[in-house]
């Protein structure tokens, strides 16, 4: 982790105005969008929508950097897929730092949220479809720092998540996440050095795919490039699985159909498909765990342990389908 200081950015809108007036030139209504850490505002102009983005001060500078220059990367790598583009100044700067904090503009990409619309077997192959064709354009790319993200929520450290256990409440699903912690240590922790690396998403999740309403079985984009880093390239189809199948009675089917697209588009090797379920449950770990943790932080808060209730099942789901802990 780095140490630099946590800031969260809380810019109003008549600021975010003015800087995007003078280091743009646009004007237009502005409200907010939702951000833990950040801060995020579309800007709606008679040229089109933006989104102004206001990163914490705790992500150096490099890692704000690395976000511009992976679209800049996959505007050519892979220019059949659609990703917002930065918005230079009219200095021709991609990056400014105002008031301590760095901000920056996107292009503001169209589409309905994955997590609101009907599933089914097309469009579980095309978020396969789209991720295989994202990771196969990401294989070479290298950024000067892509170590931004929380290490708790990276999946090749999910170790450091096992002290935080003992949170979880429910005693069924704590005695399998231990079961799954043995198996996980013992099995696969040891190969992770052998996995391919490459730079990932690692948030490819239900919230940042977006689909066209006019084509209900097409992704059309993807965004949020906040948790970017260096990775065993098999965790990006591992979390896609892990939040994609969320509330998903025929895991059969779903899994089925995003794998084999993903693997028609980039080949999965055999040491990484063998391990494939796992490193999805140990997602799901990874989101019981720290939801349960916040909610031993906020016990008012009683939405916190009702939200990671699809983890829960899906979790069970993949041991009483004989995925994981056969």
């Amino acid at each position: 982790m780095n140490s630099l200081p946590e800031i969260v950015p809380n810019f109003d809108n008549e600021k975010i105005a003015k800087i995007v007036k003078d280091l743009y030139g646009l004007e237009g209504e502005i409200s907010s969008f939702v951000s833990y850490e950040d801060q995020n505002a579309l800007i709606k102009t008679k040229n089109g929508k933006f989104v102004f983005k206001i990163a914490n001060t705790k992500w150096p500078k490099d890692f704000v950097q690395a976000q511009i220059d992976v679209l800049k990367h996959l505007k050519v790598t892979a220019p059949k897929l659609k990703f917002s583009e930065t918005v230079k100044t009219l200095k021709g700067d991609e990056l400014t730092k105002i008031d301590g904090f760095y901000v920056r503009l996107l292009t503001f990409l169209e589409g309905e949220m994955l997590t609101n619309m009907p599933r089914n077997e097309a469009l579980y192959s095309d978020v396969g479809r789209f991720l295989g064709q994202f990771s196969k354009a990401l294989e070479n790319f290298s950024p000067k720092s892509p170590e931004g993200s929380d290490p708790l929520w990276k999946l090749d450290q999910v170790i450091d998540c096992k002290p935080y256990v003992k949170y979880v409440i429910d005693d069924d699903t704590r005695d399998r996440m231990m079961r799954l912690y043995d198996v996980y240590e013992k099995d696969i922790l040891p190969k992770l050095p052998l996995l391919r690396k490459a730079i990932i998403h690692s948030d490819a999740n239900e919230q940042n795919f977006l689909i066209s309403p006019d084509a209900p079985t097409k992704i059309s984009g993807l965004i949020d490039f906040g948790e970017l880093q260096y990775a065993s390239q098999i965790n990006e189809l591992a979390i896609t699985l892990a939040y994609g199948l969320l509330g998903e009675n025929d895991v059969e089917m779903a899994s089925n159909a995003v794998i084999n697209a993903y693997d028609n588009e980039f080949k999965i090797l055999d040491e990484e498909r063998e391990i494939l379920f796992y490193l999805m449950a140990m997602r799901l770990i990874t989101t019981i765990t720290m939801s349960s943790y916040n909610a031993n932080l906020y016990p008012e808060n009683e939405y916190i342990l009702i939200a990671q209730a699809p983890a829960l099942i899906l979790l069970k789901q993949l041991e009483d389908e004989k995925y994981i802990l056969n």
